[in-house]
């Protein structure tokens, strides 16, 4: 009777453990959609996260297959998730646009951040992610980023933490008559990029409005105004030359790699100030894309999923490798930051070229090393930035575009001033 018993319980946990098995085999593999415009850089991380996670797979669309202008392609997405379709994320890219993520078609990343456990806000540079905030929002994770700044050593300027337009024309006016605003200096050159990165001076993203009729805004079209239509270079002209004989208010720099601020000082002879674009307020120097502005879209059906996906762009595996920007993880910004200040050599006891700094018409540097003064300022500069220097395409053309009646029709600064505001609210109204 005992054995009985026992043989029907064996029988009964077998079977038992066969349809758990059953159930467990074929628990569905949740499909999500990321959406690209173009070859995707993170096709290969999709790869190997699809490899180690069972109960997902990520399918990238190319939305350039069908709709051959990104912006046509983008628009497109946006019908989708007004109709309560579309992907279920957005790798924006270098279409991001503050006004597209906070149209409604984009969820908000805190609220994720906020329930995993998993996330330390101390193991990131927080800053940087803070910089590309709409109205205390964040639509878009940016996994790597550039720096856009200005650098100066300018007596007049280099000892400020930051500077307003109006710093910046008195800096300009007690030039001598061998010095420049900076290599390429026309009217709309100035213009065109002194506004790119002082755009926060004058648009609220979050509320949606814009004040281009402002008396900062009006100085800085007088400004440009200034300078000339065309340039005439003679045949001898290096900018590289200018800027180390001391002869440049300016000059723009991007950060792309730990090397960019090594190659700076050796151009200058010295650490220069990084003294960033022209702001009414906070640090001028500005973060910006690198080639990842990743978001999950509002009517994602699978947005927690979704979540650990866009959250393992900030584990030290996929940090530790960047190759184009820099990390947002302190540790590996660190690694590579120890990494640059070592030199290495071949296997003929040569020094290794780790970058090259490199000008039209002039010989190019090899740069070894960074110096440990070299990572400590990049470093600060980091920590300084409060703003991003992206911009939405559709609005910086109407800024162009009207600017140009008072450059090559002399219209009066306050008539084009109140015509790009008028315009500009009009835009961001019709798309906010």
């Amino acid at each position: 009777m005992k054995k009985h018993i026992s043989w029907t319980l064996l029988l009964l946990c077998f079977l038992f453990t066969g349809c758990n098995a059953k159930v467990l085999a074929g628990t569905e593999t949740k499909t999500l959609t990321l959406a690209v415009f173009g070859g995707s850089n993170l096709s290969q991380w999709v790869n190997s996260y699809n490899e180690n996670h069972s109960d997902v797979k990520i399918e990238i669309v190319n939305y350039l297959d069908n709709y051959p202008d990104p912006y046509e392609a983008l628009d497109q997405i946006k019908i989708e998730i007004s109709a309560g379709k579309g992907p279920d994320m957005i790798n924006f890219g270098s279409l991001y646009s503050p006004l597209d993520v906070s149209c409604g078609m984009m969820a908000d990343l805190y609220p994720f951040m906020r329930n995993d456990k998993s996330f330390d806000r101390q193991d990131f540079y927080m800053n940087i992610m803070e910089a590309f905030e709409v109205g205390g929002n964040l639509y878009v994770l940016v996994p790597s980023y550039r720096i856009d700044s200005y650098t100066t050593a300018n007596s007049e300027l280099a000892g400020l933490e930051r500077m307003d337009i109006k710093q910046l024309v008195d800096a300009y006016n007690m030039l001598d008559d061998d010095s420049i605003l900076f290599p390429g200096e026309t009217k709309k050159t100035v213009f065109g990029m002194l506004c790119y990165g002082s755009l926060e001076n004058y648009i609220d993203w979050g509320e949606g409005t814009c004040g281009f009729n402002s008396d900062s805004f009006k100085e800085l079209l007088h400004f440009a105004n200034q300078f000339p239509l065309s340039l005439n270079w003679a045949d001898d002209y290096s900018a590289k030359a200018i800027i180390a004989e001391g002869h440049a208010l300016l000059v723009q720099v991007s950060i792309d790699n730990v090397y960019d601020i090594t190659g700076t000082r050796m151009l200058y002879g010295e650490t220069p100030t990084y003294i960033g674009y022209p702001l009414n307020s906070g640090c001028g120097s500005m973060a910006d894309t690198a080639g990842i502005a990743i978001g999950i879209s509002s009517t994602s059906k699978n947005k927690e999923e979704a979540w650990r996906f866009v959250r393992s762009l900030l584990d030290s595996e996929f940090q530790d490798n960047i190759k184009n920007g820099l990390p947002l993880r302190v540790s590996s910004l660190e690694q590579i930051l120890e990494d640059a200040m070592r030199t290495e050599y071949d296997v003929n006891g040569e020094k290794i070229v780790k970058e090259v700094l490199r000008f039209d018409g002039d010989a190019p540097i090899n740069i070894y090393e960074i110096s440990a003064e070299d990572a400590e300022t990049l470093k600060l500069i980091i920590s300084k930035i409060e703003y991003n220097a992206t911009v939405d395409r559709d609005l910086y053309n109407i800024l162009l575009e009207e600017v140009d009646y008072l450059f090559n029709d002399d219209r009066n600064i306050d008539d084009v001033a109140n015509i790009i505001q008028n315009r500009a609210s009009v835009y961001i109204s019709e798309n906010k």
